[in-house]
């Protein structure tokens, strides 16, 4: 052992070493972000005036900036329904309780945009908090825009965005290609002739219908709702502007954001596919009936199993397959939207892009199999997206429509009615904006409210639209009419159909209806040749399946339930856009001609030319649901024996009596009806109120002229005998 003076440096550098291993510890507890900016630099936005001449576009606008060296003019178009009018985000708590709130977020102010004079450059942009604020793209470089913080010149900072990504295997996405959805050969859309790139074909928009879930790893990172609301919103924003390209509007549909505690255990998951699909079940379980949606996106702040993202492939549209998982930490805002596109894509049944594979003025595409900040699908990606958007189906096609539960207009406890704003409030003359009832009112809203009162009993609320609806009359007692009624389904409504759903018609009818008074239904032969094809010309319908909607081919026995076809037509009709009749012949020694009618997927009817439920297929056969059923496998609990063969069975299964008939069995004397409908009004009574009025309105004419006539006989013999005076008097 040395002197105690040696001693001390030794102990010294030893505690150094020590301390250096705890630093580096704790630099070391995190992964640094796997992004930087590489330069940044101060700009002034300028608002670019509409020239003088120029048509003023409205929702269009557009700034001049001064950046990469050179001035930049950004036009901006604004976007609609990004998101609800009325955003539901549903929280819990450490107890599992759900919250239903719909916060304030910014309508209106979220934009697509680009870079006039850069072919294929891509700028998503907001101003809902005052400035320009979002992501520009120009080629492979990636810019994000944002106002400078207390500045009082309209200054904003451009950054060049770098992701720090490596290209291994970590980074490589593992969903399997194979899963992935192939489009049938004949509609390959790379390989058909066409005039210009698919991207550029016109087609009808689509609207992807988004659930994002916001798990607590993720939220405790900051437990700022506003910022998490914010960012999901900016996340939507950039695939709006990913898809739009795809013909697919993107919409929020609704947020979850687990506080306290996951809706189920996620880390005891070994794979991310098993969590994924744990996830799909959940939400159809607890979410998708109330809130419907076409896909969900789930957030998680670790990786699971090893992956960063992963989606259920061509699950899309399914109501527990359609889900995604991405791993929320560690990425830029941009590139964990690009992540999205990314599994949104593989959920549609995309593949990755392989070395044929280009995008306009990109070296990479969303779906290459390292995903990036990217930002363009490929041509082979559109192939798939095409397939998806030009025909329609349940979900995409439908748009995402405003929600009708939105608690402004709520009739709470102690309030007779609720009108909603103060402009709603003005407009309506029942109902005052204390929540209560106008002088001498007694409702502001129902079938049965009459200029502000509950019409009479008998009243007539609903009529009747065809042989096979029943009508329904208000009771006196309320103001809301009562339900739709109408004949049970499998009634007899002529010799060659019967009622379904309150319609009754049969495949002549149909032809007549589509193609003219003249016109007849086809021979069976039509029918048996081509329904049991399965292609436009010949199905029974659309079925979705997993990967996409196709048309089915018939069942031999079903021949007469599928597509309609027509004979005897001498004159096409006007028809509506998208809609195509076709003419064919059948036939061996001698042809027969089939005309049907071809509706394009995209529209909202795409089956009106299917021969329609309760049209005859045979002897005691009927259509149902594109099958051909027999006549006693309707479930009949009820019938005209029930009745007494004094009424008819509505769908509730309960007797709807002829007048003169009291329900429920239609025994004893009574006004008709049924114990569901409402009373009717009692037309004997009315009868014999109208025939005294009319009697006492006889009475009165015949006694007025005979007076009349009494009053000018006295009026006349009284100037004669003054004529007969007078002249004796002379």
């Amino acid at each position: 052992m040395g002197p105690a003076w040696a001693q001390r440096p030794l102990m010294g550098v030893l505690w150094l070493q020590v301390l250096w291993v705890l630093l580096c510890l704790v630099c070391c507890s995190h992964d640094p972000p796997k992004w930087r900016f590489t330069s940044s630099e101060i700009v002034i936005p300028k608002k670019v005036p509409q020239r003088r001449g120029e048509i003023k576009m409205p929702n269009q606008l557009a700034y001049s900036i001064r950046f990469r060296g050179q001035r930049h003019v950004i036009h901006m178009k604004l976007k609609k329904n990004l998101i609800p009018r009325h955003f539901p985000v549903v929280t819990n708590n450490d107890q599992g309780a759900n919250q239903e709130d719909y916060p304030y977020v910014p309508q209106d102010c979220y934009y697509y945009s680009y870079l006039e004079g850069v072919p294929g450059s891509v700028a998503t942009l907001d101003t809902c908090y005052g400035g320009l604020r979002g992501m520009l793209q120009v080629d492979d470089f990636t810019y994000e825009i944002k106002p400078l913080e207390a500045s009082s010149k309209f200054e904003h900072v451009v950054s060049l965005l770098v992701s720090e990504d490596t290209a291994d295997e970590d980074e490589r996405c593992k969903i399997e290609d194979e899963e992935t959805y192939q489009i049938p050969e004949e509609v390959n859309l790379a390989e058909s002739p066409r005039a210009g790139p698919v991207y550029l074909w016109r087609l009808h928009m689509k609207h992807m219908k988004l659930h994002f879930t916001i798990t607590s790893s993720v939220y405790s990172k900051n437990e700022n709702k506003t910022q998490v609301i914010e960012n999901v919103v900016i996340i939507n924003n950039i695939l709006d502007s990913i898809f739009r390209q795809g013909n697919l509007y993107s919409n929020i549909r609704i947020l979850c954001i687990w506080e306290k505690k996951d809706e189920f255990e996620l880390k005891s998951y070994k794979s991310a596919s098993a969590a994924t699909h744990e996830f799909g079940l959940w939400k159809f379980y607890k979410l998708w009936k109330v809130f419907t949606h076409d896909t969900s996106i789930l957030y998680v702040g670790y990786k699971i199993g090893g992956s960063k993202y992963y989606a259920s492939s061509s699950g899309y549209c399914n109501p527990n397959w359609g889900a995604a998982y991405v791993h929320f930490e560690d990425y830029h805002i941009f590139k964990i939207a690009a992540l999205t596109a990314h599994t949104i894509g593989h959920n549609m049944g995309i593949g990755h892009d392989n070395p044929s594979c280009v995008c306009f003025r990109r070296h990479h595409c969303v779906m290459n199999s390292i995903p990036g900040l990217l930002d363009m699908f490929s041509n082979c990606s559109y192939n798939i997206l095409h397939w998806m958007v030009h025909k329609w189906d349940p979900c995409l096609s439908l748009p995402n429509v405003p929600y009708y539960n939105f608690p402004y207009i709520v009739l709470n406890v102690n309030e007779q009615c609720d009108c909603g704003s103060l402009k709603e409030c003005a407009n309506n003359s029942c109902c005052s904006t204390n929540c209560a009832f106008t002088s001498g009112s007694t409702c502001d809203i129902g079938g049965c409210c009459d200029h502000c009162k509950l019409a009479g009993a008998g009243k007539l609320c609903r009529d009747v639209r065809g042989i096979c609806d029943l009508p329904e009359y208000c009771d006196g007692t309320g103001n809301i009419c009562p339900d739709d009624l109408y004949v049970q389904d499998g009634t007899p409504c002529s010799p060659l159909s019967v009622c379904v759903r309150g319609n009754c018609s049969d495949r002549d009818l149909q032809c007549q209806a589509l193609l003219g008074y003249q016109v007849k239904d086809a021979l069976p032969m039509c029918y048996e040749k081509l329904n049991v094809i399965g292609d436009r010309f010949g199905n029974c319908g659309l079925k979705y399946v997993r990967g996409g909607i196709k048309p089915m081919k018939c069942e031999i026995d079903d021949v007469l339930c599928g597509m309609l076809h027509c004979s005897n037509v001498h004159k096409i009709p006007g028809v509506a856009e998208h809609s195509t009749f076709h003419h064919i012949y059948v036939g061996d020694a001698k042809l027969e001609s089939c005309f049907g009618l071809d509706t394009h997927y995209g529209e909202e009817l795409p089956e009106m030319g299917l021969v329609v439920d309760g049209a005859t297929c045979g002897p005691g056969q009927y259509c149902l649901n594109k099958n051909c059923t027999f006549h006693r496998d309707f479930p009949f609990t009820c019938d005209v024996k029930t009745c007494n063969y004094k009424g008819v069975c509505n769908n509730l299964e309960k007797c709807h009596c002829l007048r003169g008939w009291k329900p429920p069995d239609c025994e004893q004397k009574g006004t008709g009806g049924s114990e569901d409908s409402g009373p009717p009004p009692d037309k004997e009574l009315s009868m014999k109120a109208k025939i005294q009025v009319t009697v006492n309105k006889a009475l009165v004419v015949i006694l007025s002229r005979i007076t009349a006539f009494l009053l000018v006989i006295c009026i006349g013999a009284a100037i004669k005998a003054k004529m007969t005076a007078d002249a004796k008097k002379k």
